[in-house]
């Protein structure tokens, strides 16, 4: 249906109300806002936790690669080399197994570097437990003690031998607010590193 109106035009009624209404009401406004803030609070806590899964996972692959550099040290240098944590915290350290060896200097002329590193903030490490590996080199040198500290607070996690093989098979545990601990599994034997949820993954398997 067609309104004349003074100016003698023909006008669409729904045109016309469309052209009219150019803005929002306060009450619509308010509806949106209130759905945008629902929406928000929904999301909030899967988007937080998937953040501090990514931050886990990061911490493992970190872990890993620790291990890697550690028992490939040993290898070329040919001398044990330990990963050390400092448990509760994201800090770990890569050195010769050298009982005096507290500090990122060398401790001897000609000695390779410390290595500290940390994981992303708000992980936190702990050795969760060890057992014998299935080595059976009876020369190999025993040297630290795994889940001992060294002088310098930090906690001995494995110790690699020159052949890189470990004494241990070793499970450290990564932990974060807002994400169920992964687990980090070290075989001695082999030093293959595999990672699951801190109450499935076991050590050695």
């Amino acid at each position: 249906m067609l309104v004349v109106i003074q100016t003698g035009r023909a006008v669409d009624p729904q045109r016309a109300m469309t052209q009219l209404r150019r803005g929002w009401t306060l009450f619509e406004l308010m509806v949106v806002m209130a759905l945008i803030v629902i929406v928000g609070a929904v999301a909030a806590p899967s988007l937080s936790g998937s953040y501090a899964n990514y931050r886990l996972k990061s911490a493992a692959d970190g872990i890993s690669t620790a291990f890697a550099k550690a028992r490939s040290s040993a290898m070329k240098q040919g001398c044990a080399y330990r990963v050390s944590i400092l448990p509760n915290t994201g800090n770990y350290r890569i050195c010769p197994d050298n009982p005096n060896t507290t500090t990122t200097t060398n401790t001897q002329p000609g000695e390779p570097p410390v290595i500290d590193d940390h994981l992303p903030p708000g992980v936190q490490i702990s050795l969760a437990n060890t057992h014998a590996s299935d080595r059976t080199d009876p020369n190999a040198t025993l040297g630290s003690t795994v889940g001992t500290s060294d002088a310098g607070q930090y906690v001995v996690a494995v110790v690699f031998q020159p052949d890189g093989t470990a004494r241990t098979d070793v499970q450290l545990v990564l932990s974060m607010q807002g994400a169920s601990p992964l687990a980090v599994n070290l075989r001695g034997m082999t030093g293959s590193v595999t990672t699951g949820p801190a109450s499935q993954a076991g050590v050695g398997s």
